[in-house]
């Protein structure tokens, strides 16, 4: 059996299947820094920050499931950085290897260039060579690398900058 997927627009209703997958990433995986559990309503937070067209959030759903997620969003607060934005894309456990990554980071690419983005960036766990692998078939390249700036699982990990300037 065919197993169909849908890429849309996250709505409100998504937000606790967003969460999921993120605090399992937090719980399970380097892909993250946080060390906790979000809580809903700091999801509702972060939701109501991308509800601004420039930073927006993509779910591919199957069977009414949210298996994945990917967002834009601003890469740094001041006024200088706004046509400067940062990706995240995280893949429910289970459904990985199915190229919903590719689905997102496709997408999300397609939105920072017509949105005016001038250049998208990834930080991106040195390990995780899956997420490299992915965000440089796509035209990313490594811009630096911070050294050994997080401590997880007992490891103490460097973070790479990937970078796609749009022209």
């Amino acid at each position: 059996m065919e197993v169909r997927f849908v890429l849309r627009k996250a709505q409100y209703e998504d937000i606790e299947q967003i969460n999921e997958i993120y605090n399992w990433a937090v719980l399970n995986t380097v892909a993250t820094f946080d060390m906790e559990e979000r809580s809903f309503a700091a999801a509702e937070a972060w939701f109501d920050m991308h509800q601004d067209p420039y930073y927006p959030v993509y779910v591919v759903e199957s069977q009414g499931q949210v298996i994945g997620w990917g967002s834009l969003s601003p890469f740094h607060p001041r006024p200088a950085y706004k046509q400067s934005g940062e990706f995240s894309i995280y893949i429910a456990s289970g459904w990985t290897g199915q190229s919903l990554g590719d689905t997102l980071l496709k997408v999300l690419c397609k939105e920072a260039k017509e949105l005016g983005y001038h250049t998208l960036l990834g930080l991106i766990t040195s390990t995780n060579e899956k997420s490299i692998s992915l965000a440089k078939k796509h035209g990313f390249f490594e811009a630096g690398r911070y050294q050994e700036v997080g401590t997880k699982f007992g490891q103490c990990l460097d973070v790479m900058v990937l970078q796609k300037i749009f022209n």
